[in-house]
């Protein structure tokens, strides 16, 4: 069985991050993945004493989201947009770690008025960055996919989407991509 984390990356009072993320969990065919839901919400600021690229973890909750990721095989990051952009808990997390990416399946849920794809184009640089295996994104549109309270109301298009990206993300773990570190 394949392991899927699928990581809420607000962490804002009132997001609607967590039900988004559980209408993703219910989209992964239970019959090829095991789902786990991961929240941000208890990562702090980056805290550790050295740098990530040494793999030096000293903190109990550093060496947990490590594991997180490392045991994961592949992750799904469902992010809203702020600001044009993806919110600081998923940038703090990607930054907590390095080796721990590279080659790591991914793929991308963007929520917000546009469907979030600046948030997803970004995000898909800064993973790129530490060499994850961005295998693509999609984006749920408030008042056509979801509400801006998080009343999934998602159409054929997009579940359609998510069912390509959650395919793409097994191929890569069948056939993963080889690790540069």
């Amino acid at each position: 069985m394949k392991q899927l984390r699928i990581v809420v990356s607000s962490t804002r009072p009132g997001r609607i991050g967590p039900k988004v993320a559980e209408w993703v969990a219910a989209q992964a065919p239970a019959s090829k993945w095991e789902v786990e839901l991961v929240d941000l919400s208890t990562l702090p600021f980056f805290d550790e004493e050295d740098m990530p690229r040494n793999g030096n973890y000293a903190k109990a909750h550093t060496k947990a989201w490590a594991s997180t990721v490392f045991e994961s095989d592949a992750i799904i990051v469902v992010t809203p947009q702020y600001n044009r952009s993806f919110p600081a808990p998923i940038k703090n997390a990607i930054d907590y770690l390095f080796a721990e990416w590279d080659a790591k399946p991914v793929a991308l849920v963007g929520y917000g008025w546009t469907g979030a794809g600046d948030a997803t184009a970004d995000l898909t640089k800064v993973l790129g960055h530490v060499k994850a295996d961005v295998v693509g994104s999609t984006g749920l549109v408030f008042t056509q996919d979801v509400t801006p309270e998080g009343e999934l109301t998602v159409g054929d298009e997009r579940r359609a989407e998510l069912a390509g990206l959650l395919d793409a993300l097994a191929s890569r773990v069948d056939e993963p991509a080889v690790a540069t570190v």
